[in-house]
């Protein structure tokens, strides 16, 4: 083969294994674990919306789905379609539920980096991890830094009866996709695809660390993500209409996907106002609260804080202090960096000015505008 066709094939095979795609699977799995989150502000006005016209016992059996049994489908979600996926699992026998949570539990690191390909447990292992519910929840502790007792109780009944599990499983996502899911995909497709079109044109001859620093808009959260990037088969990255600034990820055998924003890249020569505004909207939730505007000006005063100067100069608890960080930071008004063992967080002065010049754009306002005449 000539240099300049094995050097085009091996530019070709790069960007195949670092792409971003619609996945409707991953993203609305992703949209009904937003439902869980009930103390995180800045996601989607659709995922307040269906909380508040779901009944207690529907929120609570999302939970258990999409917490407590949620690794017994969610690693076969590469399909074309919500609808080929129910129908995807409902052809599986229901062993194969209780093998696959089994063997991702087991697979899994307390640090949430493992990216190790495992067979199914076999049946002695298999017996005594399921044997009893504390045998079973002691397993859990193992494998992961905090378990919901509680929660993992009530599933723990669900895995040891297959049957059970799978009909659990489907008949409430079917539900969910009917009542919920299906006429919110029909109204964002569209702009999904939009993103997905823009990203995967400008990602050019990036390396993988690079393009994903690029759709997700900041640097890498931490050496996990580092750790998975460099060695998963694939990285396919898919925008969420509902994730607001956060980021999602999940693992499919060797291939991994990270769940985004949706919106349009930096610099896009072309304007999608749903996309625009979603953006917007996102942006300016963050800045929507009194705490958050005065971490803003604590950061800005001081060029860094951290979250006990927060907790202490605001009179708010640890938990509320790291909810407004958190939030800052994935919207990227506050750039984190670790600093003598703990965190400290810094204005960028860039992305507010970026906030104000993308209202202005959307606005189709000039960037200097007249003043009004005085009376």
């Amino acid at each position: 083969m000539p240099i300049e066709a094995n050097v085009t094939a091996r530019r070709q095979a790069a960007q195949a294994s670092c792409q971003v795609a619609l996945q409707p699977v991953f993203s609305q799995l992703k949209s009904l674990m937003l439902l869980n989150e009930k103390n995180v502000s800045g996601l989607g006005e659709w995922v307040q919306r269906t909380r508040e016209s779901m009944t207690l016992e529907q929120l609570q059996k999302n939970r258990l789905v999409m917490c407590g049994v949620y690794y017994a489908f969610s690693t076969e979600g590469d399909m074309p379609s919500f609808g080929a996926y129910l129908d995807h699992l409902q052809s599986l026998p229901p062993a194969s539920f209780q093998d696959r949570l089994l063997t991702m539990y087991l697979r899994a690191s307390p640090d949430g980096c493992s990216m190790v390909d495992m067979d199914p447990p076999p049946v002695a292992q298999r017996e005594r991890i399921l044997s009893t519910t504390d045998t079973y929840l002691s397993f859990l502790s193992e494998h992961f830094a905090d378990v919901d007792f509680d929660l993992e109780a009530q599933a723990y009944r669900y895995a040891i009866d297959p049957p059970a599990m799978k009909a659990l499983i489907i008949s409430h996502l079917r539900e969910m996709w009917e009542i919920h899911l299906a006429a919110e995909w029909t109204r964002v497709r569209p702009m999904l695809s939009k993103a997905v079109e823009a990203f995967q044109a400008a990602l050019g001859g990036m390396g993988r660390r690079e393009a994903v620093r690029f759709v997700i808009g900041r640097e890498l959260p931490d050496t996990c993500w580092e750790r998975q990037i460099e060695t998963a088969e694939r990285v396919i990255m898919a925008p969420n209409a509902h994730v607001g600034p956060y980021l999602g990820k999940c693992v499919s055998g060797r291939d991994l996907y990270i769940l985004f924003g949706a919106r349009l890249p930096e610099g896009a020569a072309s304007e999608v106002p749903d996309l625009s505004r979603t953006e917007i909207l996102t942006r300016l939730d963050a800045l929507a609260d009194d705490h958050r505007l005065h971490i803003l000006r604590m950061a800005a005063d001081a060029g860094e804080v951290r979250a006990t100067e927060v907790m202490t100069g605001l009179d708010v608890s640890q938990s509320a202090a790291s909810r407004s960080l958190t939030q800052l930071t994935a919207t990227g008004y506050l750039i984190e960096r670790r600093k003598d063992g703990g965190k400290s967080y810094s204005l960028d002065p860039a992305r507010i000015e970026d906030t104000l010049s993308s209202l202005r754009r959307f606005l189709g306002l000039r960037a200097e505008m007249p003043r009004r005449p005085e009376k």
